[in-house]
């Protein structure tokens, strides 16, 4: 309020303009400034009397003297870590050293210290931090608020200090001062920088936990933003734990179920991508679908569907990775009757699950229905259809595949296409492949890569030619750009010197393989090599490895399985072949390998290899699913020995839907009928392969008619039999390309 001014008499009435006190006070200032101005003109400015100075309102002074700055006569150090004169220069050290030596009030210090945490870059997490140790060291962390603890959490979010900002949390409870959800984002967006997801479960967990005990008006529950983060957590882990996914999925759905939780679109985008690609269980992820119908179904604000076109996109690609071609077609109608629209990546997705399941004539209608809606051609879809064919090893579809790249144009033609086209040719003619090779390596070094020159090595390896495997080897290892890509190479080289029948050499590289892995290689490199010895006649010596990878708890995969149980059920021929050419000393290279177990050999063992063998078919049905080779190889193994266990195999086979069996099947147990004289047998599994649609081939018909002449049927049943074989192979066509 403005200070009453004195007034010269004690009237009610207003003073005049005379009168006025502000007017004098003016008028004497005029005065004294035309009397200066005189003064400066005259021959008086040479004496030695000062010009006075003009005089102070002092009731127009609105700020203290306290606040003035100081005068050049005072010398005061302080001035310096004012926190008006604190900059991101000052060093924090210093400033602390100053205070101890003058005796600094702890408000002072509180304040200087302040202004130095908000003076510093949000990148300056060193000095932030040590800022923040000197508050504690000098005892003035008690004044911190929440917006200060802010401050600090934020800049401390964009380096590797988690354990340092949870501690920062922990202080704030001690001075009665409760984190909010800000705070807990800041925390939370460092971690999933980091992808330090179990700690960012537990800080949630924690959260959770500590809202429903409180009482407090300021408690809060996991926010959106929160469980957002969680998930960009999950997404740069690197260790990609199955546990880890399934924990922060239930986590969602108990957030969704008690607390209500509303999921942004982005966390449930994500998740849904993160549970398709790491092979999540179908039923985890239909849990999660019905928690978030429910969520969608409580919230009164949302009118729309919960799914938009990336959310059906993401599931749509789950079961094309799967092979699950029917769901991922069941959702995309569900996906129309809901009426969101499917963009070019749905429909690319579609047909990628007909590639993947082998259904190629429903992928190749939904491509033709792509590129009349959209017009255009991708490289993607093309690659989707010509590497599915050659996994499958279908190379009527490869070439059908090879027309639509006709098509595209050469600026869309990318490094993964390339890269199969390099496959394809392997495949048929290795040379001609080689020459591709060359050819583009020779227009930019960069068209090719290591995985094209893994091709040629397998292709060779095929061929037989080993010079030209280890030219191809020395060009993986000269396009690897890492580490990795060199074992992978390795790996090939192994497989290929395997196919060119020299084990020593294969064994030798797969040493390397092990001793460069630290001791342990994967389950895929030791089903090769177990693959590989079989090939070459080295059952015993693959059955000591196999032995060693259980000692070593590496759990088989189902190639180490189906090749072991082939191997047993070619036991006696593979020793009568060994014997007949020669054997060769491979326990240097078996130790130098790791294989332990050298008195392990099933061919001298008193237990029965049909035991062995269904023994391994128990423990491989406890931890993977066979598959129809598994099935036919085991069948193999007992219709040579125990046509009856064979035929309970077979019972088995069937008795699983999801596994069809195949000519190959009825091949292996209409020869065991033949060696064990079950006409009858036979007849009725012809009987069951022509209900199933399976077409004979002539080493069907040649068991079958073995079977039916060592039983002794009569001529005309056999000959009627052979009418029918004659007919059948004489009207088989080779297909059309």
């Amino acid at each position: 309020m403005r200070p009453a001014l004195a007034v010269t008499t004690t009237t009610t009435r207003r003073a005049k303009s005379s009168n006025c006190l502000l007017r004098q006070c003016f008028l004497e200032l005029e005065c004294n400034t035309n009397t200066r101005r005189t003064l400066l003109t005259s021959t008086a400015l040479k004496t030695p009397t000062k010009p006075q100075l003009l005089p102070t309102l002092s009731f127009l002074v609105t700020r203290s003297y306290n606040s003035r700055p100081r005068k050049k006569t005072e010398t005061n150090v302080y001035r310096q870590y004012q926190p008006r004169n604190i900059n991101k220069f000052i060093d924090p050290e210093q400033m602390s050293q100053y205070f101890i030596k003058e005796k600094i009030s702890k408000m002072d210090m509180f304040a200087s210290l302040r202004s130095a945490l908000y003076s510093f870059t949000m990148n300056d997490t060193a000095k932030t931090w040590q800022i923040y140790q000197l508050m504690i060291k000098h005892g003035v962390d008690h004044y911190l608020q929440p917006n200060h603890y802010g401050r600090i959490l934020s800049i401390m979010k964009y380096s590797k200090t988690v354990p340092n900002m949870l501690s920062v949390l922990e202080h704030m409870k001690s001075h009665d001062k409760s984190p909010n959800a800000h705070h807990l984002s800041q925390v939370l967006f460092a971690m999933s920088r980091q992808g330090l997801v179990r700690a960012a479960c537990d800080l949630i967990r924690v959260t959770t936990v500590a809202c429903d005990r409180s009482t407090s008006p300021d408690r809060f529950y996991p926010t959106a933003n929160h469980y957002d983060l969680l998930v960009v957590a999950l997404k740069n882990n690197k260790t990609r734990d199955p546990a880890m996914l399934k924990y922060v999925t239930q986590l969602l759905i108990k957030a969704m179920d008690k607390q209500n939780a509303k999921l942004e679109n982005t966390t449930i985008s994500q998740l849904l991508s993160l549970l398709s690609k790491r092979g999540a269980s179908q039923s985890l992820t239909v849990s999660f679908l019905k928690s978030l119908d429910r969520a969608t179904k409580q919230d009164s604000t949302t009118t729309t569907h919960p799914y938009n076109v990336y959310i059906y996109t993401t599931l749509i690609a789950g079961f094309a990775r799967k092979g699950d071609n029917k769901g991922a077609v069941s959702l995309f109608k569900e996906m129309q009757k809901q009426q969101v629209y499917p963009n070019i990546v749905t429909s690319t997705a579609i047909i990628d699950a007909h590639a993947v399941a082998g259904d190629f004539v429903a992928a190749r209608l939904s491509l033709n229905l792509h590129v009349k809606k959209y017009n255009q051609l991708s490289s993607t879809i093309v690659t989707s259809l010509l590497i599915n064919a050659l996994r499958k090893n279908n190379m009527v579809e490869a070439r059908r595949a090879v027309e639509y790249i006709q098509k595209l144009d050469t600026r869309h033609v990318d490094s993964k296409l390339r890269t199969a086209m390099i496959w394809l040719k392997s495949k048929e003619n290795v040379e001609e492949a080689q020459k591709e090779f060359d050819d583009l390596q020779q227009q930019n070094e960069k068209l090719v890569n290591s995985v094209m020159a893994n091709h040629l090595i397998v292709g060779y390896g095929k061929k037989g030619d080993k010079r030209k495997v280890y030219q191809s080897y020395t060009a993986s290892t000269q396009l690897a750009t890492d580490a990795e890509a060199k074992q992978r190479a390795k790996h090939h080289l192994a497989h290929a010197l395997f196919q060119c029948r020299d084990v020593p050499a294969a064994m030798q590289v797969y040493a390397s393989i092990k001793s460069a892995d630290q001791g342990v290689a994967d389950d895929i490199t030791l089903a090769m090599v177990i693959q590989g010895l079989i090939l070459n006649k080295e059952g015993v010596l693959a059955w000591r490895m196999f032995k060693t990878m259980l000692d070593d708890g590496i759990e088989p995969n189902l190639h180490a399985y189906s090749s072991m149980l082939k191997a047993l059920g070619h036991s006696d021929s593979d020793l009568k072949k060994k014997k007949k050419h020669g054997e060769v000393d491979l326990e240097p290279m078996a130790m130098a390998a790791g294989i332990r177990h050298p008195n392990a050999d099933y061919s001298k063992s008193p237990i029965p290899v049909t035991t062995e063998a269904h023994n391994l078919f128990r423990r491989l049905t406890g931890f993977q699913k066979p598959n129809v080779y598994t099935y036919t190889t085991l069948i193999s193994c007992f219709a040579k020995h125990d046509i009856t266990q064979a035929t309970s195999i077979f019972d088995h086979m069937c008795a699983n839907k999801t596994v069809q069996p195949t000519v190959e099947t009825y091949t292996a147990l209409l020869q065991g009928c033949a060696i064990f004289k079950k006409s009858e047998l036979a007849l009725r599994l012809f009987s069951h392969m022509n209900e199933n649609r399976v077409e004979p081939n002539a080493v069907t018909w040649r068991y079958l008619l073995k079977s039916l002449l060592r039983s002794h049927v009569d001529k005309k049943s056999i000959d009627k039999v052979g009418d029918m074989a004659r007919k059948s192979l004489d009207h088989k066509k080779p297909l059309k390309v």
